[in-house]
């Protein structure tokens, strides 16, 4: 451990040199590297944190680069995971990078999270955030919930077996195309830098063992009103995930298949009606989006979508199951 490099934070009476320690001992999993996890990955690295393993499956855009950390155009293209771990190895040579550029699916999230201390939120979805709560109780990981779009965001630590979970939070996920997006209602650059710094220090407190730390405890930040609030969540009588152990998101099959062609389709996570009128709505400002037949045809970063009523759709103009589930995710299920 390089003491003058955290002498600083070591002075801290809740890190100290044991604190300290621990964050060089840790092993922490960011889930997703665009804008909310390269940020958290960032402050934790410079933190002190020993081992980051960087997930995501998707690639640098050039609308990331607002609000990314590390990240510059020269990465454009890139896979973020990749891009990111090349950028932080600069800024902390002794701590160390694993990398996985994949979708955070069942069967990687149950190999993957097990080995670390903790996972934290760079998601962007809700049903990635239902599975990675389902494994981190199963396996008693901590972990931290956060999410940001527009000019506010939120963020909530969970400790299995010490208080609430996410689905004590929200019971049951909302439709296909039920909320808003980073693509259609915007994101304001700082925004993910104030809820990276709360994830940060809520990580930090985890791992250096922290009595402040209140597991449950929700925090909503809107940059733009200046205005925040906190509640205590609490944990929620027959929760089907951290009272009944059940886990249907760790269960599921694989959503995207490649079909004949030039064409993925990629199911839903339930059954269930999406209101294709108001989906077209939304995907309007950012392309093609208009419903003919009972179907909605949208053309969002140079794919083709159809989208039908049940919620299933094929993608077009994309080969990889894993960019087109992360294209769904975006547009469709969020």
């Amino acid at each position: 451990m390089d003491r003058d490099r955290f002498s600083r934070q070591m002075v801290l009476p809740w890190v100290g040199e044991r604190g300290q320690g621990r964050l060089a001992r840790a092993k922490v999993l960011v889930a997703g590297c665009g804008a909310l996890g390269s940020h958290t990955a960032s402050a934790l690295l410079r933190a002190g944190v020993g081992h980051l393993v960087l997930v995501d499956r998707d690639v640098v855009e050039g609308s990331n680069l607002h609000r990314v950390a590390e990240l510059k155009s020269a990465d454009l293209g890139r896979p973020k995971a990749e891009a990111l771990a090349d950028h932080l190895g600069r800024v902390y040579p002794e701590a160390e990078l694993t990398v996985h550029v994949a979708h955070l699916g069942p069967k990687e999230a149950e190999r993957i999270i097990p080995e670390v201390d903790l996972v934290v939120d760079g998601l962007d979805n809700l049903e990635s955030r239902y599975l990675v709560n389902e494994v981190c109780v199963k396996y008693k990981v901590p972990w931290i919930y956060t999410a940001v779009l527009s000019t506010y965001g939120m963020t909530m630590p969970i400790l299995p077996g010490e208080g609430p979970c996410l689905r004590c939070l929200f019971p049951s996920p909302p439709p296909p195309g039920a909320l808003p997006t980073c693509a259609s209602a915007g994101i304001l650059g700082p925004v993910p830098q104030a809820l990276a710094a709360l994830q940060a220090v809520s990580a930090i407190q985890i791992l250096v063992g922290s009595p402040e730390l209140s597991p449950g405890n929700l925090v909503y930040l809107d940059l733009w009103s200046r205005s925040w609030s906190a509640i205590q969540v609490e944990q929620a009588p027959g929760c089907p995930t951290c009272e009944k152990g059940e886990y249907p998101f760790l269960s599921r099959p694989s959503r995207a298949a490649l079909l004949c062609g030039d064409a993925v389709q990629v199911l839903p996570t339930r059954p269930g009606r999406i209101d294709l009128g108001a989906l077209a709505a939304k995907l309007a400002p950012l392309g093609r989006a208009e419903v003919r037949r009972g179907v909605l045809v949208a053309t969002v970063e140079g794919a083709s979508l159809t989208v039908f009523p049940d919620g299933r759709a094929l993608i077009k103009g994309v080969r990889d199951p894993a960019r087109a589930q992360a294209l769904y995710d975006r547009y469709i299920a969020r």
